[in-house]
Formats: C-alpha cells, structure tokens, sequence
C-alpha cells in the first residue's frame, strides 16, 4: 500500500516536470534569443529545484519540505565528512583474532586487519575499541598474468592504541578470560575418565 502511493507519488511528480519543461523550452523559443544573466540563474535555480523534488514521494508542499533528498543526505553523512581516507583516524571494534592478527569492523564494507602489538597482547580481544589509522578501504591489487584487479577483502590501516581504555576495554578483557578459562576447562573435562565428575561451568 505505501509503495504504491510512493510510485503514484513520483509518477506524479515526474508527469508535472515533465509539463514543466515543455512549457519552458516553449515559452523560450517563442522569446527573444538574447536572455539576460538573471534570468537564466532564475531559471536554472527553479528547474534544480524542480529536479530534486522528483525523488520526494508526497505530493503535498508541506511534506516535501520535511523531506529530504537522497543527495541532500549523502553530502552531509558522515562518510562523505571523512573525506579523503588515507590518514584518518577512526575507532572500530575487534570482530575476530586469530594469534596476532587482529580483525577490526570499522564500519565499511571491509574489516582491516592488524598485527597485535606484543606489549599489553592478551588486552586486544574481542569486543575491545581501538583506535587505527586508515589508509585504504578496500586492498586491490592486480596479480601477475591477471587482466583485472583482485581485492583481497580487506582494508589497510595502522592500529594505534586500545579506544576508551577505561571500562569497556576492561569488561573485552575480562569476557577474553573467561571464554579461555571455560575452554581450558572444558578440555581438561574432556581428557578425564569416565571415574571422575567434570568441573562445573
């Protein structure tokens, strides 16, 4: 039911820039072919402002005010804020480790992966906030013999500290004992024989 009003609503608003411009190329043609400034910048003002409320769905003013576009939204986002990627510093969350690898979600479309820094080691687990520097988004390369750039599903960045180093780092840590605590005893459990009662979780 809403989609169909969203359709019937752009539909609308298509047909009338439609008409729209068809009167305006008309009305120009019929008037004299030299225009002063001001009234081209008045025209073109008027025909963007036609264009963006094509994406609005309501036909009703007072809506299309509340509303806004989609390229609105994008070029204030945070992502259009960050600018250029390589330098920025950014805060993300450890997903995944396997030994030193770090695998830290940023919030794009890759996770970027890190060496764990062999001082305060077991304080980088999973859950922990940190803070690293980007340098690519998205590691391509083009291998030998290849036509056409490979990702390797990853992006590049520089892991600079632990973010927030107070609680919530403390409570990844705290959870990280605990997981390999139950680990070690669940595989000391295993080992035992039948005679004797497992530890419990």
């Amino acid at each position: 039911m809403m989609l169909s009003a969203g359709i019937s609503g752009t539909l609308r608003s298509t047909r009338r820039l439609h008409r729209m411009l068809i009167r305006r190329a008309a009305s120009s043609s019929e008037s004299s072919t030299t225009q002063s400034p001001n009234n081209i910048a008045e025209a073109n003002s008027g025909l963007d402002h036609i264009v963006e409320s094509v994406g609005t769905t309501s036909s009703d003013p007072s809506t299309q005010q509340r509303e806004t576009s989609f390229a609105h939204l994008l070029r204030h986002s945070k992502f259009m804020q960050l600018g250029d990627f390589d330098g920025r510093i950014v805060s993300g969350k450890i997903v995944h480790r396997v030994c030193d690898d770090l695998y830290i979600d940023i919030g794009l479309k890759f996770n970027a992966v890190c060496k764990a820094p062999s001082v305060n080691s077991e304080k980088y687990v999973i859950g922990a906030n940190v803070l690293v520097r980007l340098h690519d988004p998205e590691l391509s390369e083009r291998f030998l013999g290849a036509r056409r750039d490979l990702t390797l599903l990853e992006a590049d960045a520089t892991l600079i500290r632990l973010y927030g180093a107070g609680s919530s780092s403390r409570k990844a840590a705290r959870k990280g004992e605990r997981l390999e605590r139950r680990h070690e005893e669940r595989s000391t459990s295993d080992g035992l024989g039948e005679g004797h009662e497992p530890a419990s979780l």
